[in-house]
């Protein structure tokens, strides 16, 4: 199945903001194409690590253009169950991750990224990148 779009990890955006020439060019066309999608972690994660005004300024302006998932009650509850059915088979998880792969893919969302942790999650579309 295809997906409907991409939510991008946070490990991107940070590459894409250090200037990062094959990442630019992949996020830039799936900005044109209005297929980026970001949530509330990935945000915290980004804005955390913001040393400058003028470092908040790019990422607020880059970040305009993606489409903003709400986190539900019921998300959290799934991806929580997620996380006890993952590691009842080995698999312990960092929360942020969990939850941004169960959102992928409860909105039929493939996830770009840099990190291994999202193979480990059943159901997603993972476009794993090197770095």
């Amino acid at each position: 199945m295809k997906s409907s779009g991409t939510l991008v990890d946070t490990s991107i955006w940070i590459d894409f903001f250090r200037g990062n020439p094959s990442v630019k060019i992949l996020l830039e066309k799936l900005i044109a194409k209005d297929e980026v999608f970001i949530s509330g972690p990935i945000l915290y994660e980004l804005f955390q690590g913001i040393r400058s005004p003028e470092e908040k300024k790019q990422v607020k302006e880059a970040l305009l253009s993606a489409h903003y998932i709400e986190i539900e009650s019921n998300d959290w509850e799934e991806a929580a169950s997620l996380a006890s059915h993952l590691r009842a088979k080995g698999s312990t998880l960092p929360m942020t991750d969990i939850l941004i792969g169960h959102l992928a893919k409860t909105r039929n969302l493939e996830i770009l990224s840099f990190d291994p942790h999202f193979d480990q999650i059943p159901g997603i579309i993972h476009r794993k990148l090197s770095a």
